[in-house]
């Protein structure tokens, strides 16, 4: 329904949300299926988004896109599209976002790096290393800010139904839609040099850019060793595994969403401080992946595979941490910002944290 038949219905304009997102321009990213899955949660509102680049899947999807350009493009459209909320990721400096606020009624940022400080009204902190002293008020801390993707559903805290592994274990190497470190190639290269029988699937996502000619030669060398590309099931592929193998972004919280036994490779500096997959919580973190020597992967896959009370605990672990599906917490945030904004008329009541 177009804004002005809603307007002409209930008197009321329709309420508009405008969402400034990074790096969605590769539909299988987390990013883009946060910000999708956001914007199609708020039915009633209308939903622009912004972007330096085309996104065709945005359009695809049914929502508008309007480009923007250069370093004051962002305030420059909010200033003309006057949105009653701003959704935005990625890095934010302080100066950027107060200049945001004499516009915009109400800010929420998804933090994914753990940096922010900016002066955001709301800031989900899902991904990054855990606070040194106490949580600022306008922070949301830990997984309650992640939201699945919608193949994980179905397969909710599979691990747990897993019986032990049998005569030919299933591993799952998954290392997100770019995989920039080829940490992909890595895995394999370590995992056929282990001489038990072993049932290995690769994920390449969409963004795979290295040649995939090694990965193909490798696996027509070994029977059980398949190489899947875009599009697959993702929620089955991973649900299937005995053990996950993968980066240190988001996916270790897909894993704990399903429970499964993990071993982590950090694509980067910054994945290293990611604060979920820790041995505490289930997760087998191994370092930077391109540092990773081969005794040290396949130790960990056996350590998995010989001593059942230590995958048990793994997935106890994971289990415990109760990673669910943030959509609805995060879509009733959205909500609650538009009825009672920070700036722009109305009293203001905190948005409860917990």
């Amino acid at each position: 329904m177009q804004p002005e038949r809603v307007r002409a219905l209930t008197g009321q304009p329709k309420k508009k949300a405008v969402f400034y997102c990074t790096a969605i321009d590769i539909p299988s990213a987390y990013r883009t299926r946060r910000a999708l899955r956001i914007a199609h949660a708020l039915t009633d509102i209308e939903v622009i988004f912004l972007s330096e680049r085309p996104l065709p899947h945005v359009e695809a999807a049914g929502f508008r896109v309007d480009k923007i350009h250069g370093k004051d493009g962002l305030r420059k459209a909010a200033g003309d599209l006057q949105p009653d909320i701003l959704l935005r990721d990625g890095r934010a400096e302080p100066e950027e976002t107060a200049a945001l606020k004499e516009i915009v009624p109400a800010i929420i940022h998804f933090d994914d790096n753990g940096e922010d400080t900016s002066p955001a009204d709301l800031i989900f902190r899902t991904f990054g290393g855990e606070t040194r002293g106490a949580v600022p008020s306008n922070v949301v801390e830990g997984q309650t800010g992640f939201i699945a993707d919608p193949s994980l559903i179905r397969h909710r805290r599979a691990g747990l139904a897993k019986h032990p592994p049998g005569d030919l274990p299933h591993v799952v190497v998954t290392h997100g839609p770019a995989d920039p470190s080829n940490l992909s190639y890595r895995t394999l290269r370590h995992l056929t040099q282990l001489h038990i029988p072993l049932k290995v699937t690769v994920l390449l996502g969409e963004a795979y850019t290295h040649p995939d000619d090694p990965l193909m030669m490798m696996a027509l060398g070994k029977r059980n060793v398949t190489i899947r590309k875009m599009p697959y099931d993702y929620g089955r592929e991973l649900a299937s595994a005995d053990i996950v193998i993968c980066s240190s972004g988001h996916i270790p919280f897909d894993v704990a969403f399903l429970s499964i036994p993990c071993i982590v490779l950090a694509q980067n500096e910054a994945e290293l401080g990611h604060a979920l997959p820790n041995e505490e919580n289930g997760f087998i973190p191994l370092g930077l992946g391109r540092k990773v020597k081969q005794s040290m992967l396949l130790n960990a896959v056996m350590e998995l595979l010989l001593h059942e009370p230590l995958r048990k605990r793994a997935i106890e672990r994971q289990a415990a941490l109760r990673v669910e599906d943030g959509i609805d917490m995060v879509s009733e945030a959205v909500l609650y910002y538009l009825e009672y904004p920070p700036r722009g008329g109305k009293p203001n009541r905190p948005f409860p944290r917990h």
